[in-house]
């Protein structure tokens, strides 16, 4: 998301603001008047703002409530859950005032800057839209290094994570975050003020050179580039570099692959690489919007079309993360399935069978109620357990002496590889 600074500079290009120290200004106007401005139509940037990103921002705004519902579950109760959780709650965040601020702005300016009900609509919206859409920025990135820094004490420490990482501290960390936020955010509220004809002018405290120098340069550079980028980059380096250790170590370990230790080692591993490659896609999609920031708060210059292609991969960051989440969250992808579609929906079928060839799902027949049990295991165990279910079931029907339909076969498999008892139980 662009800082308040983008959107000063966008409207000062578009003519729609109106400063301070302009002549003739003096605080109370009495005689209204809109002067029709029509400029050259950016094309990049209409198709950007008009349809680009409220695209996006919809899509995502639904993808993002998706992953806040299935985080927030149960069954899904992780200081790394929490955290995915509350990133989700400030994209669904950005990506609603981000199609509030920059529609609305194109709309406007292809308007001429006239007197129309969406020109009102922006300079009405803008002074708290924008501020609103910064916080959740701001949080957005702490949140990020708050993920890094989770993955990095689970990889390294491995042990000390379970009583370091745990929900709650993260809930409290997630609340911490937001605070921070609003606390560095909130002198935008003061930034940008209306006329008494309703335009959108800014304030004596965003016209005052100390505050440019101080808070919006200096303040920008620090608190969400240098340090949050620094901590991001440094820890993922050290957490790539432990997941291919892993990596090399569980291909030498042969023999003990279907145990629970290997077993949560592989979901670890999988959480990691979820972080790392969301921390990493959040660094690449935002680079651009970086380098017009820098230039605009540092350098005094605009890029031109680069704001706005900054913007679209902003938006665009924000949006993608199911995607992300779907590919390396197995447990993710049964439960918004589970929620979209149902448990007996094909798609569940498929998850749980053929994502895992491995897997095979038999019924175990209980003689007792007639009723029959799903398991899933492996596909040699499933095969003898169900032909000694139709064993069972023939022997009922044939009426064989001294068998009565009261048995019950119970599959009893431990942690060894295709390791496999019956086990006869009587009524």
């Amino acid at each position: 998301m662009t800082t308040n600074s983008t959107i000063i500079s966008l409207l000062d290009n578009s003519t729609l603001i109106i400063t301070t120290d302009q002549p003739g200004f003096s605080g109370k106007e009495t005689m209204c008047s809109y002067p029709t401005n029509f400029t050259e139509v950016d094309y990049i940037s209409t198709y950007i703002y008009l349809l680009a990103i409220p695209t996006i921002c919809v899509l995502g705004a639904c993808a993002a409530v998706m992953c806040i519902v299935v985080f927030t579950r149960k069954q899904m109760r992780s200081s790394l859950n929490v955290y995915l959780a509350g990133l989700s709650v400030f994209d669904l965040i950005l990506l609603s005032f981000s199609a509030l601020i920059f529609s609305p702005l194109q709309g406007c300016v292809l308007q001429g800057h006239g007197d129309t009900a969406v020109c009102h609509f922006f300079w009405r919206s803008t002074p708290w839209t924008l501020p609103i859409s910064n916080i959740a920025q701001c949080g957005s990135v702490w949140t990020c290094v708050a993920v890094t820094v989770d993955r990095f004490l689970a990889v390294n420490y491995p042990l000390h994570s379970k009583i370091w990482c745990t929900p709650r501290r993260a809930a409290t960390i997630l609340f911490v975050i937001t605070i921070f936020s609003i606390v560095f955010k909130a002198p935008m509220f003061f930034e940008l003020t209306n006329d008494d004809c309703g335009r959108l002018r800014t304030s004596f405290l965003r016209d005052n050179k100390y505050y440019k120098e101080y808070y919006v340069t200096f303040g920008y550079l620090i608190a969400l580039l240098l340090i949050p980028w620094t901590v991001m980059i440094i820890l993922n380096v050290f957490v790539v570099k432990a997941v291919h250790k892993a990596y090399k170590i569980r291909r030498s370990m042969q023999g003990g692959k279907n145990n629970q230790e290997e077993k949560d080692r592989r979901n670890s591993l999988r959480c990691t690489l979820m972080a790392i490659a969301m921390v990493l896609t959040f660094l690449v999609f935002n680079i651009v919007a970086a380098v017009n920031n820098l230039a605009e708060t540092v350098f005094e210059v605009s890029l031109g079309f680069w704001s706005p292609i900054g913007n679209l991969l902003i938006c665009l960051n924000s949006a993608s993360n199911i995607v992300i989440y779907s590919l390396f969250g197995a447990r993710f992808r049964q439960m918004c399935v589970l929620m979209l579609c149902g448990r007996q929906s094909r798609w569940m079928e498929w998850l749980k069978v053929g994502r895992y060839p491995a897997q095979s799902m038999v019924s175990d027949w209980d003689g007792r109620d007639g009723t029959t049990r799903k398991t899933s295991l492996d596909a040699s165990t499933a095969l003898l357990s169900a032909r000694s279910s139709r064993r069972w079931s023939k022997r009922s029907q044939s009426g064989a002496p001294n068998q009565t339909a009261t048995r019950k076969d119970t599959v009893i498999y431990t942690s060894a590889q295709n390791r496999l008892s019956l086990q006869s139980t009587p009524s």
